[in-house]
């Protein structure tokens, strides 16, 4: 299917494959093959069930599946192949140096890769990918500007709908149905082993405590133990905080934004935290400018929270807290730059980011807010604007 996102995204790539090139040839990496979907999809425009070869002369997108739609969506020359062992007929006995995505690719591809190329040397290329996909270009961020438009129909929707005895889960349904209704992807990807997301964090009082296995300052029941985490089968009851941690995508590009709600007067502790979270925020627009390193960001965040005396509710319970305060987004919910402790490189100019300040007590439940910013010279340019306050209703 053809649409004007597809046209301006293919006029992309080549740029794209250009300065991975250059970062190839710079690591002395002769040969890169692009197995995961969602580098696949920013390199090549699909993500089809392929393979994409980039080498010091050229390119070319090797898929399994329905070559006909890869080559509809990818400008690049679509070669059709039945199995990984038909890149020996291409690549020959190849005895240099081959680029893999080592932090996401299955031991079992590995390893039948190494069989297929013995005397290959392998270094991994996800750093080098990465590294490119944290600069926005403007269409990227035309892309992330909708979906960050998206949150603000949900929350306009939750607060039409929300009312006492509605379930966490029904009240997520009928926001991502508003969401869906508005080209959200419904599905939030994750880099890495075992790391799920949906866009229904959407948790009422006590359930915002309840820890999860996500690396992340809030959990929540989730519908059952099988899917431990986000909305659950409680219902909002008056004068509980109601949190929207709702990620949205679009045309593969996601934004995170999260807002509360009560049904009347929050819980003055709540009140006052949420009040921090935003002296957070304030904190780290002044200082979140190109240069400043992403760890001094989060080291501003933690004297913050400590000088108001919530130290041990930052970032979820203590002990069990998140040690970040922002992370970068993109084609994953989740992805460079991260502003955390150790993470010590500067924060870059067309980055875009999401600042997270949350507070989480033992029963009562959570408060905070998140929204997604793009790195300017001047500072931080939030995508969409929201208020910021407890919406009492």
């Amino acid at each position: 299917m053809q649409c004007p996102e597809l046209r301006e995204l293919r006029e992309e790539i080549p740029q794209r494959i250009k300065r991975f090139r250059a970062l190839m040839v710079a690591e002395g990496i002769e040969v890169a093959l692009v197995l995961q979907k969602v580098d696949l999809f920013y390199l090549s425009g699909t993500a089809q069930d392929g393979i994409l070869q980039v080498d010091h002369e050229g390119e070319r997108l090797f898929v399994k599946r329905y070559p006909q739609r890869a080559a509809e969506e990818s400008p690049l020359r679509v070669v059709p192949i039945s199995s990984l062992k038909d890149l020996r007929k291409f690549l020959g006995p190849f005895e240099g140096t081959i680029g893999l995505e080592l932090d996401v690719l299955p031991v079992r591809l590995f390893e039948q890769l190494k069989e297929i190329f013995p005397k290959a040397e392998f270094k991994d290329v996800s750093p080098l990918i990465l590294r490119l996909r944290s600069s926005k270009s403007p269409w990227e961020l035309s892309m992330i500007k909708k979906a960050s438009e998206i949150y603000g129909m949900v929350l306009k929707r939750a607060l039409e709908i929300l009312r006492p005895g509605i379930s966490e889960l029904e009240l997520s349904g009928e926001l991502i149905k508003t969401a869906m209704s508005h080209g959200h992807q419904e599905y939030l990807r994750m880099r890495g082993f075992n790391q799920e997301a949906h866009s229904w964090h959407v948790l009422s009082g006590q359930s915002a405590s309840i820890l999860s296995s996500l690396e992340a300052p809030l959990g929540g029941w989730g519908p059952s133990p099988a899917y431990p985490m986000g909305a659950g089968k409680k219902r909002v009851k008056p004068g509980e905080v109601v949190l929207l941690d709702f990620g949205t995508c679009y045309f593969g590009y996601h934004s995170d934004h999260t807002r509360c709600l009560c049904l009347g007067r929050p819980p003055d502790p709540l009140k006052k935290a949420h009040e921090v979270c935003i002296e957070v925020v304030r904190t780290l627009e002044q200082r979140a400018i190109p240069g400043v390193l992403c760890s001094e960001l989060y080291e501003a965040a933690i004297k913050v929270v400590e000088n108001r005396g919530f130290g041990k509710n930052f970032m979820g319970l203590y002990p069990f807290q998140a040690r970040f305060v922002g992370h970068g987004i993109g084609l994953e919910i989740s992805e460079p730059p991260f502003l955390a402790q150790g993470h010590d490189y500067p924060l870059e100019e067309g980055e875009v980011i999401a600042l997270e300040p949350k507070m989480v007590f033992e029963g009562l439940g959570a408060v905070g807010l998140e929204t997604t910013y793009l790195v300017t010279k001047e500072g931080l340019k939030p995508l969409v604007e929201l208020p910021e306050e407890i919406l009492e209703l």
